[in-house]
């Protein structure tokens, strides 16, 4: 992944440069169901952003936050026609054409081939997408997540004064024994 693109990036909304932002807004409107927070994408995903954005990776990471990253990229990778562990399916290509918008009926019919949401005729390959390309962005989605999840401990209160610093302390304490023992991933999720 291109560093430029990572430096791009705004810490509260992950999916700005991956690739063409969404074409929706995460309010209701033409593109979204229900008038619900959910983004649909209903152009062709010739990009890692939208591929993303379209299996909602930030619903994904925040409800298997202890997953490995590497497991959840390989779980979106064959969802979009890639094969297990890398490569892709040469017959899966993508049947949306450029400059039409999916209607919901297409949305529903592809939800179990979501390969057939990538440009018509276009597979992964064919997109220069790579399973280590989806693993360094969620990789980078993760981070940034567990720094937003460290943002959200409740500071001391009224309560017993260094209370918040004991919490700090215990984390740390924590965090360098997991270290220790060679537990890095989950160290490093900590701090």
């Amino acid at each position: 992944m291109n560093k430029t693109i990572l430096s791009q990036m705004m810490p509260m909304d992950p999916m700005v440069g991956l690739g063409t932002p969404p074409p929706v807004a995460p309010t209701a409107g033409p593109g979204m169901a229900g008038g619900n927070a959910e983004k649909i994408i209903r152009i062709p995903l010739a990009n890692l952003g939208l591929i993303l954005a379209d299996a909602q990776v930030e619903k994904m990471l925040m409800e298997n936050f202890e997953d490995n990253e590497l497991e959840l990229a390989n779980e979106i990778w064959v969802m979009y026609g890639g094969k297990e562990n890398g490569g892709v399916i040469d017959s899966r290509l993508g049947k949306r054409k450029d400059g039409q918008e999916a209607d919901d009926q297409e949305i529903k019919n592809t939800k179990e081939n979501r390969w057939e949401r990538l440009p018509e005729g276009k597979n992964l390959d064919d997109l220069d997408m790579e399973l280590s390309d989806f693993a360094n962005a969620i990789k980078y989605l993760s981070f940034g997540f567990s720094k937003m999840k460290a943002k959200e401990q409740p500071a001391a209160g009224g309560g017993m004064p260094g209370m918040a610093s004991r919490k700090l302390e215990n984390m740390v304490k924590l965090a360098s024994n997991l270290d220790k023992i060679g537990f890095y991933r989950i160290a490093d999720r900590i701090m």
